[in-house]
């Protein structure tokens, strides 16, 4: 059954209507009461006090009513508010005469704290002797902590035993969906309480809002933004609200509005209110740029910072504000970002920049990150001071390197261009902003690049810039671009030599990007070799020609290369192309330590584009490759970083088992690009791969086939560089064409033997072996896996030896040997996570008859490579970022290994991994 108060249209005011209700009975007896109704704007007094005077007409009571305005604070002395109460009747002669007849009467009286001062005077003489009248008197009072202390109330000085006072909280989340619901017809949305603050006046204004854009039903969301809402009820609500609480809480609002997501935000505001004291004289709270802010008229100027938390206090209980990050003592803040932009919304444009300036200043200036004072000036026109400039160039440096940070890093460093800037660096944040700008947009980039290039005198400069401009012209296959705007460069610097071999360094690996163009360039070197003056950075590129066209040892490239970096006097200029041969060399000469340590060099996440830079993050992703380190080439590497890096990464979720995932991205680099580059080689190496894996031989034959020409038309043998032979004779194999294996197998096993490592050799016996058949077969596999157990770091290349080997012995009746090579196989894959390979060889051991024992998934043998490596630094006493510093890894792989080592060692601290790494293998932490 309905109660009283929804009958009247109303919830949750059972209990104030009780109390009207019963004083109504008490006037109709003869004896008057006060009553007082006090909430804040919007809280629904003039509802209540409606619903009050139709009770008390249902008592029989003449029912008299009026409402204060503003405009009756100027009536001087005349009471105008009791004479629009009493029809005009002369004040003198109403309180003695209110009640001609003995007829009670109540007398309703809306927002008295707006009334004259003769009429409260006269409300203030009434009460005493409402005791004695069958009067009720029922005022409504605006009563709600703002910055500015309130004027003292109506019932202030009376005996409370003559005033009777009730409030109005704000309505609860049921009675706020309960009203939506017979509104909008449907289940309201969530979050309808929360951005309403369970305030009438801003539930209804929403309502309406809502009813008007979805006719058909309530929507499936509460809109975050007033952009959404039409026709603007809602902000004209909040609005009105703010307007009712005076400038200073306005202002207090807006200004937490803009900064509630910074570290102690009232703490800020208790500074911004100090500071404008400082500015302005003023003790009240003001949003720069508020033309003519201060107290309302008649009210002084008393708001101090002390005031601050108490208006958060009553906010938050008013349901206005909510505790961030859901902690009771967490900062406060708007409780829906409905809310938050609607209060901010009603800040006009110039008050608003004002605004985030100021909070920019002061965030400044209190030292807090650099992106969240950026995060003011990012919307507003320049400051014009240097220390803007310098906050928009420190924040893109912390968010370039987060998940997702290129755009906002792009946003600030453009933001950065509108504040003065000296011409050298002006030239370098263009620079920098190129080289972001061309992963997002690569016109933008390139002509922001074209700019910088354009803008910056300093020699060197102008290296790093037309280097950043080639790569990014390489990148989309514009080579002669590339290599035309770096000879133009070149022109310039006759009497410069180290500028000079710098922009040669880079002309030469810009050329690889394109067939003809390397030829030309390959042409070039040696012709400057046999006239007998060779510069150094030519000779460590004709070093790596000659090791791909198969012309020398790995001993022999690495004795070569190695002198270059012996002394540490490397011009900085041409360092990133010297580490990125060095590193080169020492990758396809399997040493992996050396190749890593010289790339490490390059920290991850460096905004320019560089073509040695480019060489040093694909030496990391191939070695990660080389390795076996599948998961964690996947988990640091950004496989868009270059085609060669996305290859990689193609090849390492391949050997993951995660084909869809591998193909998705193949999908995404087989868009436009340098099809006639080294990188174009990798890919289709790698798509080759992923071909077979997925049983589709032919496709795959047709990638490694090609890739085969295009490295061939580059002068590129051997298989140091892409082992396809060997790949496309597995496929050849698989297809029943064995003859036609044994010729391309044949060729890389020869090309390997002159480079002269374990991996290239037992790739190649294994390929060969397995196209050869037969007990010749067996003795090659042999052998490639005994070679290949020479290289501890080739545990891929060993694994998919001996399962080559598993297959051909159980072919050849030699079951119970297969059965140990293939055991060993499928642990092996087990520790490295090798997923891929691992299943291969449980399925042949099951071909064979025999059934697969079971791999230790606890213990020291359940861990992998890298898993050991790292538990073991972590024994040693190395912290995470030590570890990861002395590994290349993020600190997070760092952390996701050590915790799935705890799992398997049964352990629960770093403290016990000494005892547990010591214990058996299979055994969990030697129990």
């Amino acid at each position: 059954m309905a109660t009283v108060g929804e009958q009247l249209g109303l919830r949750e005011r059972d209990g104030q209507l009780a109390v009207a209700a019963r004083l109504a009975e008490r006037a109709e007896a003869g004896a008057g009461a006060l009553l007082v109704v006090r909430g804040g704007t919007g809280s629904g007094r003039t509802a209540l006090l409606d619903a009050a005077a139709e009770l008390a007409r249902r008592q029989g009571l003449d029912v008299r009513r009026t409402r204060c305005a503003q405009q009756d604070q100027d009536a001087g002395s005349v009471p105008s508010v009791v004479r629009r109460l009493l029809d005009g009747a002369p004040e003198a002669a109403s309180i003695d005469e209110l009640s001609p007849g003995g007829i009670p009467l109540a007398l309703a009286v809306d927002d008295v704290h707006l009334a004259d001062p003769a009429s409260r005077g006269w409300f203030g003489r009434l009460v005493p002797r409402l005791d004695r009248l069958p009067v009720l008197l029922i005022l409504t009072e605006r009563h709600q902590y703002d910055m500015t202390p309130a004027p003292r109330g109506i019932a202030w000085g009376l005996a409370p035993s003559l005033v009777h006072t009730v409030r109005l909280p704000p309505l609860s989340g049921s009675s706020v969906d309960a009203i939506a619901r017979e509104r909008l017809g449907g289940d309201p949305p969530p979050g309808l309480a929360a951005a309403t603050a369970g305030n009438p006046l801003l539930l209804h204004a929403l309502l309406q809002d809502l009813a008007e854009l979805h006719p058909g039903g309530p929507p499936e969301r509460t809109p975050s933004s007033v952009a959404e809402l039409h026709p603007g009820a809602y902000a004209d609500a909040v609005a009105w609200l703010l307007a009712a609480a005076g400038p200073q809480t306005a202002d207090a609002g807006c200004a937490l509005a803009l900064v509630q997501d910074e570290h102690d935000p009232l703490g800020l505001l208790a500074e911004w209110q100090r500071g404008e004291r400082r500015r302005t004289g003023r003790k009240g709270f003001t949003v720069p740029g508020h033309v003519g802010a201060g107290p309302a008229r008649g009210e002084p100027e008393t708001a101090d910072p002390a005031r601050l938390a108490g208006w958060a206090a009553a906010l938050r209980h008013h349901g206005f504000l909510a505790a961030g990050g859901g902690e009771a003592g967490g900062p406060a803040m708007f409780a829906h970002p409905l809310l938050r932009d609607a209060v901010l919304h009603t800040l006009p444009r110039e008050r608003r920049d004002a605004a985030h300036r100021t909070a920019a200043r002061l965030l400044h200036e209190r030292g807090d990150r650099a992106g969240a004072v950026a995060g003011h000036l990012l919307p507003v026109p320049p400051v014009g001071e240097a220390w803007a400039a310098d906050v928009l160039l420190a924040a893109a440096q912390e968010t370039r390197s987060e998940p997702a940070g290129v755009p906002r890093a792009v946003a600030h460093l453009r933001r950065a261009l509108d504040e003065p800037l000296t011409t050298e660096r002006r030239g370098s944040v263009l620079t920098e902003l190129g080289c972001l700008e061309v992963r997002i947009d690569r016109a933008a980039g390139v002509r922001r690049l074209a700019e910088a290039l354009r803008v910056q005198q300093d020699g060197h400069g102008r290296v790093r810039v037309a280097s950043a401009l080639g790569t990014a012209l390489a990148a989309h296959g514009e080579v002669p671009a590339a290599i035309a705007v770096l000879r133009e460069l070149a022109d310039g610097f006759a009497g410069r030599p180290d500028l000079l071999s710098a922009v040669q360094a880079a002309t030469a690996l810009i050329a690889s990007h394109d067939g003809e163009s390397w030829r030309q360039m390959i042409s070039e070197l040696l012709r400057l070799r046999h006239l007998g003056d060779p510069d150094p950075m030519a000779e460590m590129m004709l070093t790596e020609y000659e090791s791909a066209a198969g012309l020398l040892s790995a001993e022999q490239a690495w004795e070569q290369v190695r002198p270059l970096l012996a002394h540490g006097s490397v011009d900085p200029l041409l360092e990133p192309y010297v580490l990125g041969s060095v590193a080169t060399v020492a990758q396809w000469a399997d040493l992996l330590d050396e190749a890593e340590r010289y790339a490490a060099r390059i920290p991850l996440g460096e905004p320019v584009l560089h073509p040695g830079h480019e060489c040093l993050v694909s030496v990391r992703a191939e070695a990660a490759v080389m390795r076996g380190d599948f998961a964690r080439l996947v988990d640091d590497q950004d496989p868009a970083a270059n085609v060669h890096v996305g290859a990689q990464t193609m090849i390492a979720l391949t050997e993951l088992d995660r084909l869809d995932e591998a193909a998705g991205l193949a999908g995404k680099l087989a868009g436009p690009g340098p099809d006639n580059s080294w990188q174009w080689c990798e890919f289709l190496y790698a798509r080759g791969l992923l071909r077979a894996a997925r049983g589709d031989d032919g496709g795959a034959l047709e990638d490694l086939t090609d890739c085969g020409r295009r490295q061939v038309a580059r002068g590129v043998v051997s298989p140091v560089v892409t082992a396809w032979r060997s790949a496309a004779a597995d496929s050849l194999v698989r297809t029943g064409r064995a003859g036609e294996a044994v010729p391309l197998a044949a060729e890389e096993l020869r090309l390997a033997r002159i480079w002269g490592t374990a991996r290239t050799e037992g790739r190649a016996l294994r390929a060969l072996g397995s196209a050869t058949g037969g007990r010749r077969g067996i003795e090659l596999l042999e052998e490639a896996v005994t070679r290949l157990r020479e290289e501890p770091a080739a545990e891929p290349e060993l694994i998919a030896a001996q399962l080559g080997l598993g297959r051909s012995l159980t072919a050849a009746g030699r079951s119970g040997q297969a059965r140990d090579v293939l055991r060993e196989a499928a642990a092996r894959a087990e520790r490295l996570g090798a997923v891929r390979l691992g299943r291969l060889a449980r399925q042949a051991l099951r071909d064979g008859g025999a059934r697969p024992r079971r791999i230790p998934h606890t213990g020291t043998g359940a861990l992998t490579g890298s898993e050991r490596r790292i538990a073991e630094l972590a024994a040693a006493g190395h912290g995470n970022v030590e570890i990861a510093e002395l590994l290349h890894l993020a600190r997070r792989t760092v952390e996701t290994h050590l915790t799935s080592t705890y799992r398997k060692l049964g352990i629960r601290q770093r403290a016990d991994l000494p005892t547990a790494l010591a214990a058996a293998p299979g055994d969990p932490a030697g129990r």
